[in-house]
């Protein structure tokens, strides 16, 4: 895979495989590439790269693959208010509303990376962070409870 993230400034960047797979430390070269626009989450998986802007707007990177980490550099806009949002390894994306409920977008899939529209899942606590990855999704909630889940 590659490395991808927003600093602190919203900035955009990603490192291609090749430049992650040689990193040997401080002093290596990194040649990172940045992406149009700012952000406040970036998170990828293997068919696409999702992101989260301050205005809590919802936005697509496709064309996203381990030699090409910046994919098409065309933002596309998906319908939706999130203020994060995380991309599994599988390709499965959950996000986190203001509110504090989280969200699953169904039918993403390497042929619709888009996906189809979002799913709340019903929880019995408002949630501050989620994390998902091979089966297992993990939320933190505003009261600092972890909470881990199967699927």
């Amino acid at each position: 895979m590659f490395a991808a993230g927003v600093n602190p400034g919203g900035l955009v960047f990603c490192l291609g495989a090749e430049a992650t797979t040689k990193y040997a430390g401080p002093g290596s070269p990194a040649s990172w590439t940045q992406l149009p626009g700012k952000l406040k989450y970036y998170s990828c998986g293997p068919h696409s790269c999702w992101g989260v802007n301050l205005a809590e707007e919802v936005f697509l990177m496709r064309g996203v693959t381990p030699t090409a980490c910046a994919g098409s550099l065309q933002w596309e806009q998906i319908p939706g208010a999130l203020s994060m949002i995380e991309v599994s390894t599988d390709g499965k994306v959950y996000g986190l509303d203001s509110e504090g409920d989280v969200h699953q977008r169904e039918g993403v899939a390497p042929c619709n990376p888009a996906g189809t529209g979002w799913r709340k899942i019903n929880l019995s606590q408002k949630v501050k962070h989620v994390s998902y990855d091979l089966g297992h999704l993990w939320l933190v909630g505003r009261d600092n409870h972890i909470t881990y889940c199967t699927e």
